[in-house]
């Protein structure tokens, strides 16, 4: 590679050259990303998995598929109930907000 002489530059042609020396670094960046993104998706389908599979990024939670018992229940409405996971139903914060407890609701 040939020898620049950045003392003969001026300033603008120093940020010129800066400003060229980035926009060809992020480029290279970004060709090998795409690179390695290629391999990796031909290496997921070689095995016959997904990608998240490959890179072991799928949560599996014990709760995912399985529903979870009611704790609280809508006097006006029994098949209204909640686990107390998750944003509150709209029947139980209108309750809250009229100043009844929370016990109130439960099972």
């Amino acid at each position: 590679m040939g020898s620049i002489d950045l003392n003969s530059l001026s300033a603008d042609d120093l940020k010129q050259l800066m400003a060229n020396a980035e926009r060809t670094l992020r480029e290279r960046h970004q060709q090998r990303v795409q690179s390695l993104r290629k391999e990796a998706e031909e290496l997921a389908s070689l095995l016959n998995v997904s990608i998240a599979e490959l890179f072991g990024l799928e949560k599996s939670s014990k709760l995912a598929n399985k529903k979870l018992p009611a704790k609280y229940v809508n006097p006006a409405d029994a098949s209204q109930t909640w686990s107390g996971r998750g944003k509150r139903p709209h029947w139980l914060a209108d309750a809250l907000a009229r100043g009844e407890s929370l016990s109130s609701f439960e099972v």
